[in-house]
């Protein structure tokens, strides 16, 4: 008899709850951010005497040399990168762009890949193209080792394109669902 008195008080119990927690409009969807890590293997000593003291801060696996053999191979540099290289996110939320590497790079939103600011790169990775909104850019777009860039919430839904400004093989395609 108990059995049934507690399955009777849960079956009563039960439509009630499921009516508090179905008022679908008052709910409030969290932000969150996406993660994105800006990825590049540079060896500093290398890269500080090919380039300018200060070009690399970590001591990476990848030589000037071997970076340059690379680029001018495959037309990008793998150790050089964007991770993921695609993701989806809903409205209102943002991504935290994180430099993990030891150059700086830019988190640039375009509206189709194409060239970066630095002539060299854009020509050895075949994006002889310099896309306007990485010819806007600034020294304040850069995104130094360690530092984070944050978007906008504000994205709509669709399909967007990030990609780095100096080293553009660096790309991720972001699509926003509403």
């Amino acid at each position: 008899m108990r059995r049934t008195a507690v399955f009777l008080t849960i079956a009563a119990i039960a439509p009630m709850m499921l009516t508090a927690c179905d008022d679908s409009s008052n709910a409030v969807i969290p932000q969150t951010n996406a993660e994105v890590s800006m990825v590049d293997a540079c060896d500093s000593a290398s890269f500080n005497a090919g380039i300018a003291p200060g070009t690399c801060t970590k001591a990476g696996g990848t030589t000037l040399g071997s970076f340059n053999a690379e680029l001018s191979a495959t037309r990008s540099v793998a150790g050089w990168h964007f991770d993921p290289g695609a993701l989806t996110i809903r409205s209102g939320d943002r991504i935290v762009a994180t430099n993990n590497g030891g150059e700086e790079h830019t988190f640039t939103e375009v509206a189709a890949f194409g060239g970066g600011v630095v002539p060299a790169l854009n020509t050895a990775s075949g994006n002889t193209t310099e896309t306007p909104e990485c010819a806007e850019t600034t020294l304040a777009d850069h995104v130094k080792p360690g530092q984070s860039f944050t978007t906008d919430p504000e994205t709509e839904v669709g399909t967007h394109h990030y990609q780095c400004c100096i080293h553009p093989w660096m790309r991720t395609t972001v699509t926003v669902t509403g």
